[in-house]
Formats: C-alpha cells, structure tokens, sequence
C-alpha cells in the first residue's frame, strides 16, 4: 500500500513541501511562490494573476468608506476591525463566439383612435425574429464551491473594470512576497471549463431573449470552442469588525480597493424609520379592508400594497443590518 511519504509532491523551483487535495490542479509552494502542476489539462504559463493592495492599504480603504457612509461615520469611534482576510481565488475567462437564429412573440398594447376622437386599446401578439453574432466574454469559478459572501459582486466589479494583470510566472519573488495571499485551489481544468463556458453563452443569449419576450417560439444557436481562455487569479480581501456585540463584514476587490459588498449596522434613525414604514403599511391595509365592500378592487390593492410595504420594512427591522451590494450583469 502507497504511503502518505511516497505521495508527497515537492516545489520544482525550491523543493519544499506541497499541500495537495485530491482536485488541486496547481499548487501554489507557499516559500517561493512558484506555480507547479500538479494534474489536470492546463498549462502553468497560462495562469494570470491580478496583482492585490497589501493590507494596510485595505484597512485604510475601510476607513475611508467608514468616513464616506453616513451613517458609519455616526459610529465610527464604536467601530473595532477585529480581522482582515485575504486570498486569491481562480477563475476561468474565455471568448466564445455565438451565432444562430430567435423566433419570439412579445403582446404589446396597440391604440387607436377613431373620428370622434375616442382612444381604444387592446393586446396584440407581434412576432420577431433575430440573428444572434456575438462574442461573449465569460467569466467563471474554477472551483466547485463558491458560496461565499461577496463573490458575485467581486466577479461583477472585475467584468467592469477588466484589470491588467500579468502571467504568475512572471512575478518576481519581491513582487510576490508584497501581495502573496493564500491561493484557493483550482478544481476544474481548461478543458472542463471550455465546456462550461459553450454552455453559459447559450445560456446567457437565452436569459436575454427571455426577458424581452413572452414566449420563444424557436431558439438555434450555436457556441464555438472558447477562444484565447486562461485562468486568472482574483484577489478578494475581507474585513471583520466588530459593532455592539455584533460581527459584520465588507468584502473589497483587491486590485483598486473597491468596496463590492457589505453587511453594516443600522442605527436607531434607520431602525425608526423602517417602523415608520411599517406602520404605515398596516394603516394602509386596515384602511382598504375598511372600503371593501364599497369599492373591492381598490380595497384590493390597498390590502396587498399595505401589506408588503409593512413586510418590508419589518424585515428590514428584525435584519438589524443594511446590506449594501452592486450587482449588475456579469458580462464585459
């Protein structure tokens, strides 16, 4: 039987001892930074790495979004970072060439009006059909679990932005001793997010005709072989602090220290405000029950308008935190 000894993989540049899973495809030697390929379809000179802010340079981001944000800066004395965490986390990018034909209905309204001047309206069905010939820039996980706090927004920031980066092989050791983070696992090689990617691209043409439509009567679109695809290594910081007796957190994207995503304190204000709200909502309900049997329709939308408002708002009470994020689309 193979012993642990005889399993042991060693750095090819300085020959330390690497840590190594089962679905590491490139280990990261924790001494000299090198990048050595472990298993799997992917070539080491084509991993990409985003070069990160150290961490003082985080912390002085948290505190100048703590002095931007009105309601923080209130509390700012009452604040305590308790930790600030860093790493590097593996992403897939590719090209992928889509093209094809849509075929949908979409009911819009069409008016008319006649010679007494009277306007009427009613639906139609329209039928349309479009050419999809695109190239989709895609970006996906390399990892099979990303269910972290923060991690779409920093993938949505990165497809806004696009930052240079430059091939891992290619930093020199002071660089790398700079911004060296932990370097998450990467577990699915190129040829397995080749197929991922085909498949995101029919997807994401497939979401757009979706939500401009009412029905798609024919979709026949084709995704080539992913083009010009390399792995990247993202840099995401989080940091930790501590408010009252609670924990919360902001996640930063690591290359220009942008705030993607945080969990933040509400204060007394913004508690009394969604109160406020809620308590609207239910006089809102009570006064359409109270006119249901005059006018239903109107009690109608008064009960569930006042309702939601009041859920709401009461959510946002018994949260006890705001939750800030910016998401948009993922595309570039």
């Amino acid at each position: 039987m193979m012993t642990m000894e005889a399993l042991a993989f060693k750095c090819e540049r300085c020959g330390a001892p690497l840590e190594v899973s089962p679905e590491t495809i490139v280990a990261v030697c924790p001494y000299c930074g090198f990048p050595n390929h472990v298993s799997g379809n992917i070539k080491t000179d084509e991993i990409h790495i985003i070069p990160s802010l150290d961490k003082n340079a985080i912390a002085q981001a948290f505190w100048k979004n703590v002095e931007s944000d009105f309601d923080l800066r209130r509390i700012k004395d009452e604040i305590e970072i308790v930790g600030i965490e860093g790493h590097y986390a593996p992403y897939w990018i590719g090209l992928v060439h889509v093209y094809g034909t849509v075929r949908y209905m979409r009911r819009e309204e069409e008016c008319h009006t006649d010679s007494k001047g009277n306007t009427r309206c009613h639906t139609v069905e329209r039928h349309y059909t479009e050419s999809v010939d695109e190239n989709l820039r895609l970006l996906g996980s390399a990892r099979r679990q990303v269910k972290s706090f923060g991690v779409d927004d920093l993938i949505t920031h990165y497809s806004k932005t696009w930052p240079k980066g430059k091939r891992l092989l290619d930093l020199e050791e002071g660089e790398w001793e700079r911004i060296k983070l932990e370097i998450l696992n990467t577990e699915m090689d190129e040829r397995q997010a080749k197929l991922i990617m085909r498949e995101d691209a029919i997807d994401v043409i497939r979401n757009r005709f979706l939500a401009k439509s009412d029905r798609i009567e024919m979709f026949n679109l084709h995704a080539d072989e992913p083009e010009n695809v390399k792995l990247v290594l993202l840099p995401m910081w989080t940091v930790y602090y501590r408010y009252g007796n609670s924990i919360f957190q902001t996640v930063f994207a690591g290359w220009d220290g942008k705030r993607v995503a945080a969990t933040e304190p509400m204060n007394v204000l913004r508690q009394a405000q969604y109160l406020v709200g809620a308590g609207a909502g239910i006089a809102t309900a009570a006064f359409g029950a109270a006119f249901f049997s005059s006018s239903p329709v109107f009690a109608l939308l008064a009960i569930v308008g006042g309702s939601a408002v009041s859920w709401l708002a009461g959510s946002k009470v018994l949260e006890g935190q705001r939750i800030e994020r910016e998401r948009k689309g993922l595309m570039g």
